[in-house]
């Protein structure tokens, strides 16, 4: 079982980070492949933490976004 982190979760998400398009590719090829994943529920608390915080993110993300971004 693969857990993913919060922090590949950020990646991903935020186009300004500099290690957003390894983190995406990474989270796409994990997706598609047939190993087995999941996203800790602590991790997706973290990542809805970070990403929306406004003294971490300027401009940060909206938490509608966020939301979105983890949603099943």
């Amino acid at each position: 079982m693969i857990a993913v982190d919060a922090n590949i979760l950020v990646y991903a998400h935020r186009k300004d980070s500099e290690w957003h398009e390894l983190a995406d590719r990474c989270l796409t090829q994990l997706a598609e492949s047939k190993a087995p994943w999941a996203i800790p529920w602590p991790c997706i608390h973290e990542f809805i933490a970070i990403a929306t915080h406004p003294r971490i993110y300027d401009p940060p993300t909206p938490l509608a976004d966020a939301l979105q971004q983890v949603s099943c």
